[in-house]
């Protein structure tokens, strides 16, 4: 749907951010993080419902305050804890994924996105990122993206 309209409208990401919040609430209740949460992984049922897939790099945690250390993810949604891998990540990595998707579904383009990877995870580690003049955002989505894109994941909306 992306590829083909480029951007959706506020409404339209707003339904859809609220159904990935509700598998992400599903699954973090259940002490599981994505740790892959794209556009990608991402399917549009015939009723245009959203369902998330591809678990591959999923993990389960025994107790909430669990930590995981793999490197793992895709690079233009890759959380900046995980780039550091210094303390672990846990669920605040799936967030920060939603706020690539939020941006990237009402901007048209990734917020980190460069033609190098290197340059990408130097954008993610600084979050720097700005919002298009030439796009009419809404002061709503650029508040929670801002509230989102936090370098520290403890500070990072839940």
């Amino acid at each position: 749907m992306i590829k083909r309209r480029r951007r959706l409208t506020d409404l339209e990401a707003q339904c859809y951010t609220y159904q990935i919040l509700q598998a992400l609430k599903y699954l973090h209740s259940n002490k599981i993080i994505h740790r892959d949460l794209k556009l990608g992984n991402l399917f549009l049922s015939d009723k245009m419902e959203m369902k998330l897939g591809d678990f591959g790099l999923a993990a389960k945690l025994e107790f909430d305050s669990e930590k995981r250390h793999t490197v793992c993810g895709t690079p233009n949604y890759i959380a900046p804890e995980i780039l550091e891998n210094k303390g672990g990540h846990s669920y605040a990595v799936d967030i920060w994924s939603l706020g690539v998707i939020i941006y990237t579904l009402t901007v048209g383009k990734p917020p980190f996105e460069t033609p190098d990877v290197k340059s990408t995870y130097k954008k993610i580690k600084m979050c720097a990122y700005s919002f298009p003049e030439h796009i009419p955002l809404t002061d709503s989505v650029k508040d929670i993206v801002s509230k989102i894109f936090c370098l520290d994941p403890s500070k990072r909306l839940t």
